[in-house]
Order: C-alpha cells, then sequence, then structure tokens
C-alpha cells in the first residue's frame, strides 16, 4: 500500500515494517541485537506507540484498532480497562482485546465471557475478517479509476 503522507516511523537498523495499514499505521518488529525474542509495536498518528511481545497479538490489536475505526486508551483505564469504543462494540472486540492487550489466553478470555473456547477463536477471525474488509476497501479508494479489484 502507498504512504502518500510520508509519515512512516523512524526506524533504526534492528527494525522493520512487518505490515504497513491504511491510515498510515504500521506494524513494526524489533530483532534484540543480543538474540533473544523479537517485540513488535504498533504505529499509528492518531496514539502512542503500544509493545507486544508477540506477533499474533499485535497483528490481532491492528485488526481490531482497524475493524474500529480506531479508538483511545485514555488515562484511568488502567491495565484491565477497555476503552468505550472496544466495549461498545460487542463480544468479538472484547474478546480480542483481552487477548491483545491484557494478554489473556483464549480459555481465560471464554471464562469471563462465559462462551466455549471456540467461539472466542471465532471472535477474533470475525475482527480480522473486519479488519480485512477495511484494507480492501481502502485498496480500492486508493486504486485509479478502472484498476480496483
Amino acid at each position: 500500500m502507498p504512504s502518500y503522507l510520508n509519515t512512516e516511523p523512524d526506524l533504526d537498523e534492528n527494525e522493520s515494517i512487518v505490515e504497513e495499514y491504511p491510515s498510515e499505521s504500521y506494524l513494526v518488529r524489533r530483532d534484540d541485537p543480543e538474540g533473544s525474542v523479537p517485540t513488535f509495536t504498533f504505529h499509528t498518528p492518531a496514539r502512542p506507540i503500544i509493545e507486544f511481545d508477540d506477533e499474533d497479538r499485535a497483528r490481532l490489536f491492528a485488526d481490531l484498532y482497524l475493524a474500529l475505526g480506531g479508538f483511545r486508551i485514555k488515562e484511568g483505564v488502567g491495565p484491565n480497562g477497555i476503552p468505550v469504543t472496544v466495549a461498545s462494540s460487542g463480544k468479538a472486540g472484547i474478546a480480542s482485546y483481552m487477548y491483545s492487550v491484557w494478554g489473556k489466553t483464549p480459555t481465560e478470555i471464554a471464562n469471563t465471557l462465559e462462551q466455549d473456547r471456540n467461539r472466542v477463536l471465532g471472535y477474533f477471525d470475525q475482527i480480522r475478517s473486519r479488519a480485512d474488509d477495511v484494507i480492501e476497501a481502502a485498496d480500492e479508494a486508493a486504486s485509479p479509476p478502472g484498476e480496483a479489484g
């Protein structure tokens, strides 16, 4: 996806862009020069950088952010709070936030939401699918006339 606003994150030699999303958002991988496990950060102009120890959790957070059109983590939300936009989006959003930000397992989320574990995994798929729809629509909108598809 082309970048028109030149807002790519400043990267050092240990960082690389894993994924570029609409709205000048990026998932960045940072390899530890000491050779330990890499970390992942989600960059977007509208919010502080968020760091993850796991790529799957980072990708689901990015998908949730796209699927909901963005959201803010306000002061006072705390480590176990959920932003209003996420909370009002339904169980799929809440489950995805619990997994990506809180680091809960699908089984823990299922117990909290009183759902089956497979239902929770289905919620993750719903969020990923909604994010894919957002990406596809952004790609089509950015395509010159007659080239969308």
